[in-house]
């Protein structure tokens, strides 16, 4: 899926990775993402909505490492 991970091991998706899952992120992350948007337009400072912001990119995160951990099981689990 991506060659690059975090410090935790954690693959960090690619922006083809996001590009393709973009519809399936605008609908499971949807809630988080009006939320982020309602707070940056209620108010400009960053700083305000940073936890909304963190909302959504774990929402992000947690959908693209599920393909990721299915395709790992399946290619390290002996025949």
């Amino acid at each position: 899926m991506s060659s690059a991970v975090d410090a935790a091991g954690n693959p960090i998706p690619t922006s083809a990775v996001l590009m393709a899952s973009s519809k399936h992120i605008g609908l499971r992350c949807h809630s988080e993402n009006l939320e982020f948007l309602k707070c940056k337009k209620k108010d400009q400072n960053p700083e305000k909505c940073l936890d909304k912001g963190r909302d959504v990119t774990r929402c992000v995160l947690g959908l693209t490492h599920k393909p990721y951990l299915m395709v790992f099981e399946l290619t390290e689990s002996p025949s």
